[in-house]
């Protein structure tokens, strides 16, 4: 009995010390993601590889600019440059409640409902929500469930009351760039929905995800996003990210 006890105890010391750890990893990341230690602002050429399950491939480009706003939300715009049919597209994000599409087809603006945050952006794997900005933190509790000598493994469930696309997040971060390399998204129901695979590259002092792969698993495609030509820290005006800049037209 005194050793059932004794174990019992161990356990109710360790576990909560377990949790705060997955939960401390986690506000390190987003650190690096959207805090203090992620560049002020930044803006690159995108690449959009979608890739269908028989192989055919579709490309677009983009031009993206991002604003770090530590301790705010963050912003971010996309006006899609090539090819034709996606020419003058563009995607701004102020808040997870403020994402609005422009479409230079009927020169118009239309915001994307939270309903609406889980469909496909532009015929991809990524989702609207996928594609703005998450402080998972807000929404999620943390849980160091692995660890090994290159990576730490986080489970992500969502905080009571929460309604998010994503009921659990499975991520797997370096130790090294303290960033995150896998991420497996599960539904409400707790069925493997999509997994996100990345990859950074050193720009300046900051560690950048330059490469996403999103995998649909029922699907069976994949979609690439790939940056190039990244600049980071220059002082990008606010102006930028309004919706007459969503509109202006694109070389």
């Amino acid at each position: 009995m005194k050793r059932w006890m004794s174990v019992i105890t161990v356990l109710a010391l360790v576990l909560p010390i377990f949790s705060a750890d997955g939960n401390a990893i986690l506000k390190k990341v987003e650190e690096r993601l959207v805090g203090d230690l992620a560049p002020r602002d930044t803006h690159a050429v995108m690449v959009m590889t979608i890739v269908d399950p028989r192989g055919n491939k579709k490309i677009r480009e983009m031009e993206i600019w991002e604003k770090n706003n530590p301790g705010g939300e963050d912003w971010r715009l996309m006006k899609f440059r090539r090819p034709a049919d996606v020419k003058g597209l563009g995607f701004l994000v102020l808040s997870e409640d403020q994402m609005y599409l422009y479409l230079p087809e009927f020169h118009r603006i239309r915001r994307i409902a939270s309903h609406a945050r889980k469909e496909s952006f532009v015929g991809s794997d990524f989702s609207y929500e996928d594609m703005g900005t998450i402080r998972f933190s807000k929404y999620y509790y943390a849980r160091l469930v692995e660890e090994t000598p290159d990576q730490y493994v986080l489970l992500l469930t969502l905080k009571p009351g929460v309604k998010k696309p994503y009921g659990k997040i499975k991520m797997w971060v370096s130790k090294k760039t303290l960033l995150p390399t896998k991420m497996e998204l599960y539904g409400p129901s707790g069925e493997l929905l999509k997994v996100s695979q990345q990859e950074v590259r050193k720009i300046g002092k900051y560690w950048i995800p330059v490469k996403i792969k999103m995998t649909s698993v029922k699907k069976g495609g994949y979609t690439l996003l790939e940056m190039k030509e990244i600049e980071v820290d220059r002082g990008i005006d606010r102006k930028v990210f309004t919706k007459r800049f969503l509109k202006r037209r694109v070389k």
